[in-house]
């Protein structure tokens, strides 16, 4: 081939570039996932039927002063009631077609690398619902909706677990109020990167020490009172701190994370990724909310 074809071929792609190979390096970075913070720090229960149920104590018998030699009080007992939660069932279904995984060659594994991407979406949905969710839609009710709405698992007709700052600047005097609203039966504190930024000010203005710790899943995070300071992308508003214990906040295992490949209709690799869960949060959590940083 003469320089004149050589040219016009060059004229014709507009550019030289087509002439050159394109390398490729075979690494993906990942600038979509999100660390399910929450997921991974809750009460892990395996659970065999679908449904979850608990009995709880809702009044105490009474006592009653009397004279000597006089009569006994009527007979008292304890009040309970049943309550429940149901296991919900989440899917993520995907597909990669034979060319598709024909063209990736040697570089990656296309099929591996879909599969992996959709378990982290399934987690991470897990995570954000843990914190969100409202038992619309099939889906689990999460730590916000169980405090703040439909408290039968954990509160009750025994009282309220929502502790108002007032529209004031948060400040530890609040936070200390909300602890003692928990009767202390709390072990973990979930907010925002701005909320536990804020904390961490107040604790430094007031030349205390802050304090490490760490909690499940390998995650070092600040402390306050002994209590971890955990947050999560999937769950951040600057107006909110949650209060619970780790033990009483339980994902109901029903069935774990499963692979299934579905029946081929066409040329490629269709399946889904599926695991049944529910979320019970007991005991007596507590919700910091309506304050400013």
């Amino acid at each position: 081939m003469d320089q004149i074809t050589i040219r016009k071929a060059l004229d014709l792609a507009s550019t030289g570039s087509y002439l050159i190979p394109e390398v490729v390096d075979n690494a993906i970075r990942d600038y979509a996932t999100k660390e399910p913070v929450l997921a991974n720090v809750v009460n892990r229960v395996p659970w065999a039927t679908n449904t979850y149920f608990i009995r709880r104590r809702d009044a105490l018998p009474t006592a009653t002063w009397s004279t000597d030699g006089g009569s006994l009080p009527a007979a008292t007992q304890s009040t309970y009631a049943k309550v429940s939660k149901t296991v919900k069932y989440l899917y993520t279904r995907g597909e990669v077609t034979g060319p598709m995984q024909k063209a990736a060659g040697s570089l990656y594994n296309a099929l591996a690398l879909e599969v992996e991407a959709h378990s982290r979406a399934l987690i991470e949905k897990l995570s954000t619902d843990i914190a969100t969710a409202t038992g619309g839609s099939d889906d689990i009710t999460g730590i916000l909706h169980q405090i703040d709405t439909e408290d039968s698992m954990n509160w009750g007709s025994t009282g309220s677990g929502v502790v108002s700052g007032g529209a004031a600047t948060l400040s530890l005097a609040k936070i200390d109020e909300a602890i003692d609203a928990a009767r202390g039966e709390v072990d973990l504190i979930v907010t925002s990167r701005a909320v536990r930024r804020k904390i961490n000010a107040l604790l430094q203005a007031q030349q205390q020490f802050v304090d490490r710790t760490e909690v499940a899943a390998g995650f070092r995070v600040l402390a306050y009172d002994g209590m971890p300071i955990v947050t999560d992308l999937h769950w951040e508003t600057n107006t909110d701190i949650l209060f619970i214990r780790r033990a009483d906040a339980k994902l109901l295992v029903h069935q774990d994370f499963t692979f299934e490949e579905l029946a081929k209709t066409k040329d490629s690799t269709d399946f889904m990724i599926k695991g049944y869960f529910g979320f019970s949060l007991e005991g007596r959590p507590v919700h910091l909310n309506n304050f400013t940083i």
